[in-house]
């Protein structure tokens, strides 16, 4: 991927790639949403690496971005084909998109809530079936792999001496994120046996992280490489737990009005406000703390080092908003009350 400190040394040679691939004379390049990009009086241009894309996953984001601008939302970019009509061009061995949009008017009235409860409405009548990007129905069998896969790797190193203290901590933390992600997997089958799935919890499109800065009053361009098809609780629980990681002090305020803005437009089931309820209780910052550390180099260590003392010492008080969620929940609609975890609520009253 071309880094941001790489612009200004590369920026003529990406110049070259788009005019012989896409015929079109770029004068600057700029960053926007951290991709390098140009833009004409009407529209924003953006290139994205698509390298850990297979051709037919391209096909299906392409698709999706394609149907979503015809229902009129002015900021989902789309592809634009290159001269010999494919989805990505070669830049110094990488393979990118160019991802065309709308130019933002940042002066737009904008609730992040209600904006993405639309984008969702939209994404449900999607009409082609996807294959390669659909995450539905497989949350399950996603968790119970990656949670066996870090546990034989904890088995390994708890065995291990001397530890480092990253892997000290991970080799002590691990047990309580093992019940955790337990609980979660198991409310997941309960509210799949308990529940009838509503028309409003078919699957559209959502993100792979719905995080607080995906969308802003400044920046709300869509990007389809951010995209896979699931249920619409995947992005309102992604959104709650990265408020959570990275703006807590937020979180019980702009959190929970982020969900009222939400159901103002579409209502949540008793389905829905359980799947959110249960991808919450996987840990699934803990994972992606662990999984980072090892598989980067040793430079960025100390990021997912400090990243896991933090997650470590909030371990309390991310029980305390999955209490308060549960609260919450409850309380927004009286019609159905989704079911508590016991030891949640008995280590509150204890």
């Amino acid at each position: 991927m071309i880094k941001k400190d790489q612009y200004r040394n590369a920026g003529d040679h990406v110049k070259d790639s788009i005019k012989t691939h896409y015929g079109i004379h770029v004068r600057q390049l700029s960053v926007f949403h951290s991709y390098p990009s140009f833009q004409t009086p009407n529209s924003i241009f953006l290139i994205v690496p698509t390298g850990e894309f297979t051709k037919e996953e391209l096909k299906e984001l392409h698709d999706m971005s394609q149907y979503l601008q015809e229902q009129k939302d002015p900021y989902v970019s789309t592809f634009l084909m290159t001269k010999d009509n494919e989805l990505t061009f070669e830049h110094e061995g990488s393979k990118y998109s160019l991802l065309k949009s709308a130019s933002y008017l940042s002066n737009r009235s904008f609730q992040l809530g209600t904006e993405l409860a639309q984008f969702h409405q939209k994404g449900r009548q999607f009409p082609y079936q996807v294959k390669e990007m659909t995450r539905l129905g497989g949350w399950k069998g996603f968790w119970e792999k990656r949670l066996d896969q870090l546990e034989q790797f904890w088995r390994q190193k708890a065995f291990m001496h001397p530890l480092e203290p990253f892997e000290k901590k991970f080799v002590e933390s691990f047990p309580y994120y093992l019940g955790l992600s337990e609980n979660a997997i198991q409310y997941l089958v309960d509210t799949e046996l308990d529940e009838k799935p509503g028309i409003v919890d078919s699957g559209t499109v959502c993100h792979q992280r719905m995080t607080k800065n995906k969308w802003s009053q400044e920046n709300l361009v869509k990007i389809p490489t951010d995209w896979v098809l699931d249920h619409g609780s995947r992005d309102l629980a992604e959104y709650m737990r990265n408020t959570f990681m990275l703006y807590r002090n937020d979180l019980f305020e702009q959190g929970f009005l982020f969900l009222q803005q939400y159901e103002e437009v579409t209502p949540l089931s008793s389905f829905s406000k359980r799947l959110i309820y249960s991808r919450l209780l996987f840990p699934l910052h803990y994972f992606e703390t662990i999984e980072g550390y090892y598989i980067s180099p040793e430079s960025e260590h100390d990021f997912y080092e400090d990243r896991l003392d933090r997650l470590l010492l909030d371990s309390d008080r991310y029980e305390l908003f999955l209490r308060t969620f549960h609260e919450m929940s409850g309380m927004r609609n009286t019609h159905f009350q989704i079911p508590q975890i016991k030891w949640l609520t008995q280590k509150r009253s204890g």
